[in-house]
């Protein structure tokens, strides 16, 4: 089993959307993680800044610490629009089965 958060967010200039992929970038340095690290930016959203993570660690404890990161960031940049969630992911498994939400915060 891999833990796995996931987070799409739109901001109001390009600056607070870097701000938030370096916060992630600085977070999963030297992390043990599982398959592709995403943390993709530009104007994914509607042409916003905007910041779209998809990470998966091996461990439940570093999933738990960049949810709780993005969603206090997601407070304090702020974030114009957005979601942050986590999950138990089983994409490593023999037979693997749909991934079901631990938890998520939706800013709207």
């Amino acid at each position: 089993m891999k833990y796995c958060v996931m987070a799409s967010l739109r901001f109001d200039t390009p600056a607070k959307v870097d701000q938030m992929a370096q916060a992630v970038k600085d977070f999963i340095a030297g992390k043990l993680l599982w398959g592709q690290a995403i943390n993709a930016t530009g104007s994914i959203i509607k042409d916003y800044p905007s910041n779209f993570v998809e990470i998966r660690f091996v461990n439940e404890a570093d999933m738990n610490d960049l949810f709780d990161l993005i969603k206090d960031r997601m407070v304090k940049l702020p974030v114009l629009k957005g979601w942050v969630s986590k999950h138990p992911c089983l994409h490593d498994e023999e037979c693997p089965i749909s991934c079901i939400l631990s938890e998520k915060y939706i800013k709207e």
